[in-house]
């Protein structure tokens, strides 16, 4: 039975974000929507961005006339063969900002949002492309994303809009704070700078392409978007490579920031700055590959084992890269590097 208000996903819509949309299309709050349809599941316990019960797609397929296609392409499971190759339930997923759900609980900045999309939104929602961590501006205005509320400072959480509000009637749009009801869309807005033009031209072609359901990535770029996430996860570490972050800053003229070391941390669960200044920064190690990477280890920003430690899907490419820099094997790379 086909429900009286079947509103279909926006393009690049967030699963989450499309199934708010749907209860408050149909005059009911997303609980009590969601319980009589679903009376014997809780489907709001877990990140269901990143695990959509298969049944529940096929139910919401059967409910709205959407076609099961459609619906898969607001998860972030269709960014399987783009970003990662398998989505575990219990592992964390490369470039997917990291939310910490518990029992419809949010307490981290995994979402961000861009003002300027939802200014010229006629009904606002939330983006797919807004959970990718490499997502950190964006490529339609170029501006940089917030992670928060910049009136209350409150973390982004849509979905709890309704919290402590029982007589609830009239449902706001998306694009209000949850916690204060700041107009999101009024955010000031910053413009994004990069110190070089490839660089930015390339993260740019990059979330494009992610956003893009038709566009299928060729193995070479998605080994450059591995290669990528190893080196910021390396210049992030608690205890590897600690000088590689202030040196790839030095070799971009890019401020660096004071990043917390102090504990194991996984780069999804960064803040957008961190993660922006981390990428911006890794990125000066693709130009000119792989001379700036050989470079940088000559300089000794960072040693070849490093480079190898922990990344379980290197592509071979960049491990024969790699083993060029062992001094053992190839002494006269290593002698040219110690006579710079």
């Amino acid at each position: 039975m086909i429900l009286p208000a079947h509103p279909k996903p926006y393009p690049d819509e967030l699963f989450t974000s499309w199934l708010i949309r749907l209860a408050h299309a149909n005059a009911l709050k997303v609980q009590t929507f969601y319980h009589l349809l679903f009376p014997d599941y809780e489907i709001w316990n877990r990140d269901i961005d990143r695990h959509a019960p298969d049944w529940l797609i096929h139910a919401l397929a059967e409910k709205t006339g959407c076609p099961i296609a459609q619906i898969h392409e607001t998860t972030l499971d269709s960014l399987k063969g783009k970003l990662f190759e398998y989505n575990r339930i219990f592992s964390q997923l490369a470039w997917i900002s990291s939310l910490k759900a518990n029992h419809r609980k949010r307490d981290n900045n995994a979402i961000a949002y861009c003002p300027k999309c939802f200014a010229e939104d006629q009904e606002s929602y939330f983006r797919k492309s807004w959970r990718v961590a490499l997502h950190t501006f964006c490529p339609k205005h170029l501006t940089m994303l917030h992670d928060c509320c910049l009136e209350c400072g409150a973390y982004i959480a849509f979905h709890r809009q309704e919290l402590g509000r029982p007589n609830l009637h009239h449902f706001t749009a998306l694009k209000y704070c949850w916690h204060c009801q700041y107009d999101l869309s009024q955010s000031p807005s910053e413009s994004v700078v990069f110190t070089n033009d490839k660089i930015g031209q390339q993260w740019q072609t990059w979330l494009n392409q992610i956003a893009d359901p038709h566009y299928h990535f060729r193995q070479p770029e998605i080994d450059w978007l591995k290669i990528l996430h190893h080196f910021v996860v390396i210049a992030t570490s608690q205890r590897l490579a600690p000088n590689l972050y202030a040196y790839l800053c030095n070799q971009i003229q890019q401020q660096p920031l004071n990043l917390d070391r102090s504990k194991r941390l996984i780069w999804e669960s960064r803040s957008l700055a961190e993660r922006h200044s981390t990428i911006h920064a890794c990125l000066w190690l693709l130009q000119d590959y792989p001379n700036n990477l050989i470079q940088a280890w000559q300089d000794k920003a960072v040693r070849y084992n490093h480079l190898l430690k922990d990344f379980r899907d290197c592509p071979d490419s960049f491990r024969e890269i790699v083993s060029q820099m062992n001094r053992n094997v190839h002494k006269e790379l290593y002698m040219s590097s110690n006579s710079q």
